[in-house]
């Protein structure tokens, strides 16, 4: 395509993931392997990487948002590919991404599909779940077809330069995480945005149930910071109480005060949440690989639940000393 492409790479303290990642960049094709990539680094200490546009950035923890701002603003591209550090490029990844820009000129947004390989039962149920990027969850529904979509992550994804620019940039008061989700919701009002399973990139896993919920903490906290920013205080606090789990488990625990028989219920609910996430994430079985770690998706499941929570009080305790 006629279009100049560039390649944005963000890292901070991953810098044998951020090597890896530029060279399966490099090797995923003939589209990339030319390609500007520009990485930007949070880093006290500077090493510009042979072949890459390199910019460190001080050491001063302004967030996801300000580090891809100031990546966008360094690239020459019209069109902007988007991977992370602790990912890797599959062959061909950068041709599939841009191939729904050629195919309609519409398009302002792709997402590409996020896989995860030779880890623990684990990293699979994360992916199964969802997680990151879509996971196998959005490469099932696809089916092999580019479809529509609101949702893009930044580890795997490409954007009109110009449509980032309309929708007024990655968010910075984002700094703890969520920035590409708000974006991708404002640039999706100004186009087109889709996904296609053809652009594949592998992320790390976290193989750990604990390195779960440290990573849902953190996303936690992002999701009540961004939404705060975006709504008023009414809104926000009818959405904190509706989806609040440490509520409901405090009006179970309320019910079986006034009426004691309700506690012998709780292993019965549990038993029905376990069997309903079975359920819901059954296609998992008709992949090979992912197959043994459908019988963990509900542990997996809620630990992201509890990760989740955790930083959601996080943030209001926070709020709360500030």
């Amino acid at each position: 395509m006629n279009d100049l492409v560039s390649i944005i790479i963000c890292s901070k303290d991953r810098r044998q993931d951020l090597e890896r990642a530029v060279l399966s960049v490099r090797k995923s094709g003939p589209t990339c392997a030319p390609a500007e990539i520009v990485v930007v680094e949070e880093t006290d200490r500077p090493e510009p990487i042979s072949g890459v546009r390199y910019l460190g950035i001080p050491r001063e923890h302004r967030g996801f948002g300000y580090a891809r701002n100031r990546a966008v603003q360094a690239a020459h591209g019209t069109i902007l590919l988007f991977i992370d550090d602790d990912c890797e490029a599959k062959e061909g990844w950068g041709d599939a991404l841009l191939a729904p820009f050629q195919d309609n000129h519409d398009v302002v947004g792709v997402a590409g599909s996020v896989a995860v390989r030779e880890c623990g039962l684990i990293g699979y149920a994360e992916n199964i779940l969802g997680f990151p990027g879509g996971g196998l969850r959005y490469a099932h529904q696809a089916q092999g077809h580019t479809v529509p979509t609101q949702h893009l992550s930044t580890c795997n994804c490409a954007y009109r330069k110009d449509a980032l620019q309309r929708a007024g940039g990655f968010p910075e008061e984002a700094r703890a995480g969520s920035e590409d989700a708000l974006i991708a919701e404002r640039v999706a009002r100004l186009g087109q945005c889709c996904y296609t399973p053809h652009a594949v990139v592998y992320h790390r896993t976290r193989d750990q149930l604990s390195t779960v919920a440290r990573w849902f903490m953190r996303r936690g906290y992002s999701e009540m910071a961004s939404f705060q920013s975006r709504v008023g205080k009414s809104l926000f606090l009818t959405y904190v109480i509706r989806s609040s789990w440490t509520l409901r488990f405090g009006a179970v625990l309320l019910a079986a005060a006034w009426v004691p028989p309700v506690i012998a219920f709780v292993p019965l609910c549990f038993a029905l949440y376990y069997l309903g996430m079975l359920w819901r994430y059954r296609f998992a079985r008709a992949y090979p690989t992912h197959r043994a770690a459908w019988w963990v998706v509900p542990v997996v499941k809620l630990t992201m639940d509890v990760g989740n929570e955790l930083g959601r009080w996080q943030y209001a305790m926070a709020r709360q000393t500030s």
